[in-house]
């Protein structure tokens, strides 16, 4: 794959991002002053390397762990804005059935249109345990079109999941995706519905300080770090877009 060709298929996906916030439900109730709102991550802390060759042998596909606190990050990107709303922001790790069950939730469905009746159920339970009323929820998604829309990355596998990078020829620099969802779940005695949607595959940032290591296949720990900043970057961005459907009652 060509730089241009590359840099063209980034353009036309972060273009066509728009439409992949769903629509907020107009029949769920705003949040009340002070209600908490629990903020859940999914999503592993691990990096994935594909690199694209002109020589199909010479591509690989490979995924390294990091050592990146992913519940600080989620919560950065989330917490001052529900505070200045008037939330309360309460942090706490997925249930154990839910982590067991996050792939057949999350990856091999999609929530586009509404959360699993059992994934409803898990978070309704969580959100009891702890007093919520709504739940921001990171997890993983697919690179394909019932996950991503219009904004599938159409240059890059479908098999893709979570937080990456794409590596092409040497001058090139490596671009990031985020094949991630972050959740907006209300909490009502009725259960947990989806109110919105906010796909991370509408951003992209560039490693512009990238340096090929000796071995390609084997990216060191300390040059992976580097990463951390430009993804706490794009969740950001990410959860901008998510925290604007958030609404609280006057």
């Amino acid at each position: 794959m060509t730089k241009v060709v590359l840099a063209a298929c980034l353009l036309m996906a972060c273009s066509m991002a728009v439409p992949l916030a769903m629509a907020k439900d107009p029949t769920s109730p705003p949040l009340p002053k002070g209600a908490r709102v629990g903020i859940v991550n999914m999503m592993d802390a691990e990096v994935t390397h594909f690199h694209t060759s002109k020589v199909l042998a010479q591509s690989f596909f490979k995924t390294q762990l990091v050592n990146w606190q992913v519940d600080s990050m989620l919560s950065d990107a989330v917490s001052q804005r529900l505070t200045q709303l008037g939330l309360v922001p309460v942090g706490m790790g997925a249930s154990d059935a839910l982590m067991r069950n996050r792939d057949e939730f999350f990856v091999n469905n999609s929530v586009v249109k509404g959360l699993p009746r059992e994934a409803s159920r898990e978070f309704a339970q969580l959100a009891a345990s702890e007093h919520l009323d709504a739940l921001i929820v990171l997890a993983p998604g697919l690179n394909n079109s019932s996950h991503a829309g219009s904004a599938v990355r159409r240059a890059l596998p479908d098999y893709l999941r979570g937080w990456g990078f794409v590596t092409g020829e040497a001058s090139e620099k490596p671009s990031l995706f985020s094949m991630t969802q972050l959740l907006l779940i209300g909490v009502t005695p009725e259960g947990a519905t989806l109110r919105a949607r906010e796909w991370g595959g509408a951003y992209t940032e560039d490693w512009a300080d990238f340096t090929p290591p000796a071995d390609l296949k084997q990216i060191p720990p300390e040059q992976l770090d580097k990463l951390q900043p430009l993804f706490a970057r794009i969740l950001g961005r990410q959860a901008s877009r998510l925290m604007d459907w958030v609404s609280v009652a006057p």
